[in-house]
């Protein structure tokens, strides 16, 4: 089977997502086509809905969620996505082996925290103590890692328990004394269960320059599509700024996009990022921001040290083009 066919498919089951997650149906006209490497949650909820503010200037926008990250990356190589909601490692390992992927905006900043057990009120308490991660390749472990390092350097009991909200739950119920987890989940958890376990570290403080998912394009097809671009970054700043203003009302509005999702909580989650600043006042990227990133990505050997650049892997000019 073609990759082509395979991206085919793969696009007829993630249709079924579309009309409860992204609010309209596949078009295969859509002049601006946002794809997402799984289900959409809270800090994607800006680029869906500036997505859908684009339909009084773009003919045809729609969203999409793969079931996977692979997929995703193939259907935004080849053209049948315009944008993609990525993490930065995905996009610097595919340039690295000849894909010419260009990041031209943040889609969150890090919304990542450190949690512990009530016991537990400092990096180096860790020591010897059962401490759960995603897996041994995933951005959220490198983040982990890299506190850590640069906190004490603690040696814990390392565990892998795939899942934020597993991670979590595991926490509540004793098993482990430390992890790392998203915010949304944290927050949705923790909703009336009686538990002192606690937040150690808001990685939105200490890391705050990381990137940690941000929106892609292929530069190959840049020209045919540079005008939607900038009319999404444009309307992406105004839902940043939206959340900004009122997280309580925002998310009564991103509950039609996570149906799924208890409103109380969903307020709740947005507050608490909007505080942590994971939404930035623009989605523009700096050369700074992406410089650190790389640097973080070589230091935990994500990816290997001083094959790509900043110019590499990011376009910062592309409301001027």
């Amino acid at each position: 089977m073609s990759l082509r066919r395979r991206i085919a498919l793969s696009f007829g089951a993630a249709a079924i997502l579309i009309t409860a997650a992204c609010g309209s149906m596949v078009d295969a006209d859509a002049k601006l086509m946002l794809g997402f490497p799984g289900d959409i949650g809270p800090t994607d909820v800006p680029a869906v809905m500036a997505l859908q503010a684009m339909e009084y200037d773009v003919r045809s926008t729609t969203c999409i969620e793969f079931g996977s990250p692979d997929v995703q990356s193939q259907a935004l190589l080849s053209g049948d996505i315009n944008l993609a909601s990525m993490g930065p490692a995905t996009v610097m390992s595919a340039n690295i082996v000849g894909a010419d992927l260009r990041m031209i905006a943040s889609n969150n900043k890090n919304d990542l925290l450190v949690v512990a057990a009530a016991e537990i009120t400092q990096c180096s308490q860790l020591e010897g103590k059962p401490v759960a991660y995603h897996s041994d390749g995933s951005t959220s472990t490198a983040h982990l890692m890299s506190w850590i390092s640069d906190e004490c350097g603690a040696s814990p009991e390392w565990l892998v328990i795939s899942g934020s909200s597993n991670r979590t739950t595991a926490l509540i119920n004793g098993r482990i004394d430390g992890t790392i987890v998203r915010t949304e989940d944290w927050v949705h958890c923790l909703r009336g269960v009686d538990s002192d376990a606690h937040v150690l570290a808001e990685l939105s403080e200490s890391q705050s320059e990381l990137l940690p998912k941000t929106i892609v394009i292929n530069i190959q097809f840049l020209d045919d599509n540079v005008e939607y671009h900038q009319q999404f970054l444009e309307a992406l700043d105004e839902q940043f700024a939206l959340v900004n203003a009122d997280p309580e009302a925002y998310a009564e509005m991103a509950h039609e996009y996570l149906p799924n999702m208890d409103p109380d909580a969903l307020a709740e989650i947005y507050t608490s990022l909007s505080q942590q600043g994971v939404f930035p006042e623009t989605g523009l990227l700096g050369p700074d921001s992406v410089t650190q990133t790389i640097d973080f990505y070589e230091e935990s050997d994500t990816i290997e040290s001083g094959l790509i650049g900043p110019e590499d892997v990011a376009i910062y000019d592309i409301l001027e083009r």
